[in-house]
Order: C-alpha cells, then structure tokens, then sequence
C-alpha cells in the first residue's frame, strides 16, 4: 500500500516541479539568448543590435517553453482525471449490481 502510494506521489510531483522550473527556464533562456546575441553582434560588428535580437530571442524561447509546460501539465491534470472518473464509474457499476 505504501509502495503504490509512494509511485502516485511521484506522478503527481512530476507536474509541479515542471512547472516550477518555468522561472528558471525563463531567465536561462533570456540570458542565453542576450549574451549569445552580443557576442554574435560583436563578431559582426555592432554587440548592441546583436544583444537586442538576442534577448528578443530569449524572451521569445522562454515564453514558448512555458506554454508547452503549462500545456503538459494541463494534458497530465486531464489524464489523472479521466482516470479517476473512469475508477469512480467502475466502482459504481460495482455496486449497482
């Protein structure tokens, strides 16, 4: 009994620490991209328009991850609940009969 509930925690804790590491993502994402992009720019020559593309970049890269995140969770949230509906209609067929 410990052991499947212990499993059931983990399932359910892979959601949150995915979201959780949205803020982290986000901000290496956005680093990344400015410090990538002024580097870039200073090899072509202007580190100043190559640090504003790069940074646009990484605000867009970060955003772009943190909806697939809140995507995954909410595809996760959805399973768990079909699953429980799916135990509940079991149960009480069970009963009915």
């Amino acid at each position: 009994m410990f052991k499947r509930r212990l499993n059931q925690l983990k399932h359910e804790n892979v959601g949150m620490f995915d979201l959780a590491s949205i803020g982290i993502t986000l901000a290496l994402a956005i680093c990344i991209g400015y410090f990538g992009g002024k580097w870039i720019g200073g090899k072509l020559g202007n580190a100043a328009v190559g640090s504003y593309i790069g940074f646009g970049l990484g605000v867009a890269a970060g955003f772009m991850e943190m909806f697939r995140s809140v995507a995954r969770w909410n595809r996760r949230l959805e399973a768990i609940e079909k699953q429980r509906r799916s135990t509940s209609e079991q149960a009480q067929g069970t009963e009915q009969e």
